[in-house]
């Protein structure tokens, strides 16, 4: 919907400047209006929510979910605190979505039905919201739904804080390499070219590949960005997801790292759901969604099948052969016990400590081979520029 930048005055005579989404300026006069406002000016505005800067992350959905959980637990009513929210949240884009499900909410519309017309609530987050409706255990779901978010969000930056060393010494290495070869190798070039000697073969190999990179640096760079970009776009596609997915299971290195950070994906999830109330078949659904592996997603098919016909679920789990064996023993003895939802959240806590201390040893054996690298490739031009140097000064070497 349209963003409307407005002015308005309260009750009070307060002047409030503002901006809210609307289907159009009529129907933005009548929301004022419930709101007790009466509007003085409108006009068209920027979606400002687009901007990268005022997408909603998962961390800003958890603020807004314990900010709303704590003003419950003071004993609002869920209208006050959403109202309170959407004047008080801390980006605009939130702000807007929040007044949105306001409006909806004194419409007479449920929660789950509101937040379900906006992008930023997950499908898990919705069904929670629902169950927690349905058994009228909304504050205790909102709790779960704090923790699941919490949880998720810490899993997820100790993951991106392990790689980013990686990759900053990778661009370190990369542009030190660069600048040599584009910059002081060309110099020496020049030296050698203005002595008029014979080089050794390993200085003109290294003069003839700084030449060419010197004079093509913008074709590999653009090859690089086209490579890149054809490689996402055939990412979005179904048979590139599917491939790509498929290679994921396949590849040694990253084989077990995927499969550990599915299951504890699909565990974390599943487990959260069942516990919040949501049934089996719903929660698998949304739980095969958050996968995110088509691969696996299909195979988790045979999992609905076989609830649905009434035969449990560790028993179609192993047919599948998606997970390993651990993981099929734990569902059984967890569904035997009646115990689902601590079996599937123990299961998410296991994998989640595998796939931690995995990327560590990664991480452990990658940095050292990555410097190892580095160092002699820029040994290589070194010497060779070295070699260089001392036969033009007939120095023996």
């Amino acid at each position: 919907m349209p963003l409307f930048n407005y002015e308005a005055v309260d009750l009070s005579g307060r002047k409030i400047r503002d901006t809210l989404t609307s289907s159009d300026e009529e129907a933005l006069k009548t929301t004022l209006r419930e709101k007790g406002l009466i509007p003085l000016s409108i006009k068209a505005g920027e979606a400002k929510e687009s901007r990268f800067f005022e997408r909603v992350s998962v961390k800003d959905l958890l603020t807004f979910t314990q900010e709303l959980g704590n003003l419950l637990d003071a004993g609002l009513p869920i209208d006050r605190a959403l109202y309170v929210l959407s004047e008080h949240s801390e980006k605009k884009a939130l702000r807007s979505v929040i007044r949105e499900v306001y409006i909806d909410i004194q419409k007479g519309n449920t929660l789950s039905y509101a937040m379900g017309k906006h992008k930023i609530f997950p499908r898990v987050y919705v069904n929670m919201i629902k169950a927690g409706e349905s058994g009228g255990i909304l504050e205790i779901v909102i709790k779960r739904l704090v923790s699941f978010l919490e949880t998720s969000v810490s899993f997820k930056e100790e993951i991106v804080s392990a790689m980013i060393y990686p990759l900053l010494l990778t661009a370190v290495g990369g542009l030190m390499v660069t600048v040599l070869m584009l910059f002081v190798v060309p110099q020496f070039a020049q030296i050698f070219q203005d002595m008029g000697q014979a080089l050794p073969l390993p200085t003109l190999i290294l003069i003839q590949v700084s030449e060419l990179f010197s004079s093509y640096w913008w074709a590999f760079a653009a090859a690089i960005f086209l490579a890149a970009f054809l490689l996402r776009g055939y990412a979005k596609t179904a048979e590139g997801k599917s491939y790509i997915d498929n290679l994921k299971l396949k590849l040694p290195v990253f084989r077990k790292l995927s499969m550990k950070l599915i299951i504890s994906r699909f565990s974390r999830t599943l487990g959260t759901l069942l516990q919040s109330g949501v049934p089996i078949l719903e929660a698998l659904r949304i739980s095969r969604d958050v996968v995110d592996n088509d691969t696996v997603s299909k195979k988790l098919l045979l999992l609905e099948e076989g609830v649905s016909k009434g035969r449990g679920l560790s028993q179609p789990l192993k047919e599948s052969g998606v997970f390993p064996p651990i993981f099929n023993q734990m569902v059984a003895i967890g569904e035997e016990a009646g115990k689902l939802e601590e079996t599937f959240l123990l299961i998410a806590e296991r994998f989640e400590a595998e796939t931690r201390s995995l990327i560590k040893r990664f991480v452990s054996l990658f940095e050292p081979a990555l410097i190892l690298i580095m160092g002699v490739v820029v040994g290589l031009i070194v010497i060779s520029m070295l070699i260089g140097i001392f036969s033009i000064n007939e120095i023996p070497i």
